[in-house]
Parts: structure tokens; C-alpha cells; sequence
């Protein structure tokens, strides 16, 4: 199975675990890039909480040649960054494939992003699979990879072999 994570981090702690999962499942990286680099975070937290949309850099939009997404993000007022909505607008030939979630936050959120991503992934047909999020101090220790190792049992992947 061919997949790709496509990821936002505004300062490090997602892009840390986005890298452990692709990985572990032997994903191709696709890093979401603002054309113009997030300011500061109230304004940025209130695009979130509306649902706006930021300009985006080129990245692995296209899914006709993958069978599955796995989307990292962080948590922004409990919604996804206007960035990775942006991303999601952009995804052609998803209809039917899977995906896969996780959100990486400061301490809350995490239930209400996922949903919000859900909404938004089913909308270009894609099929969410399995989600999973991860708490800001634990990746600063450490104590996350326990947690990115679980959620990537749950992802079939090239690594896998037939048995």
C-alpha cells in the first residue's frame, strides 16, 4: 500500500511526530508550506476557529498515484490550522481511499479537530480509517513515540509484508 503524510507544524512538535509515523509505516513525507509564514497565534488561532483557508506551497495534493493519506496537523482552537484546510481543498483523486489522522496539540482540542477534519476529508470522498493525537509535552520528552508506534499498527503499510 502506497501512502503519503502530508503534515503542518508551525513550530516543530508535529512536523517531530509526522517524521516518526512516516517512518514507521514507509509513507512518503509531503510537508505543508504557508506561502507566507504564520505571524502571530491569536490571529491565526481565530482563522482556525472559522475554517479560513491559507495560501499553501506546492505539496502531494494529487492521490491518483497513493491508496491512502495520513494527515498530521496541529491543534488551533480546537480546529485544524488555515493551512491544512487549504491542503484538503486542493486533494484531487480521493474518492474511496483511506485515511488516516492525527493531531498534535498543547492540551485540548483534539476530538473537536479530528471531527472537523473528518467533515472535511469526507467531503472529497476520502474514507477516515483511524485517528490519533499527541500531546505537546510529551513529544518535547519523548513520551509520544509509544503512542505514534500504536497508531502505525493500525495503518497497513509498505513495511508490512504478507504473511
Amino acid at each position: 500500500m502506497k501512502t503519503v503524510c502530508a503534515y503542518y507544524s508551525w513550530k516543530g512538535h508535529t512536523r517531530k511526530v509526522a517524521e516518526q509515523l512516516c517512518k514507521a509505516i514507509g509513507a512518503e513525507p509531503s510537508q505543508i508550506i504557508p506561502e507566507k509564514e504564520p505571524s502571530g497565534m491569536a490571529g491565526n488561532a481565530m482563522r482556525a476557529l472559522f475554517g479560513f483557508k491559507s495560501p499553501i506551497k506546492a505539496g502531494i495534493t494529487d492521490l491518483s498515484g497513493y491508496d491512502a493519506l495520513v494527515l498530521a496537523s496541529p491543534v488551533w482552537a480546537q480546529k485544524v490550522p488555515p493551512y491544512v484546510n487549504e491542503y484538503i481543498d486542493r486533494l484531487t483523486n480521493c474518492n474511496g481511499k483511506r485515511c488516516y489522522v492525527l493531531v498534535e496539540m498543547g492540551g485540548s482540542g483534539a476530538e473537536k479537530a479530528i471531527r472537523h477534519l473528518k467533515g472535511r476529508l469526507e467531503t472529497k470522498g476520502l474514507i477516515l480509517m483511524g485517528s490519533a493525537f499527541t500531546i505537546e509535552k510529551d513529544v518535547d520528552s519523548g513520551d509520544f513515540l509509544g503512542t505514534v508506534r500504536k497508531f502505525a499498527e493500525s495503518i497497513p503499510n509498505e513495511n508490512q509484508r504478507p504473511s
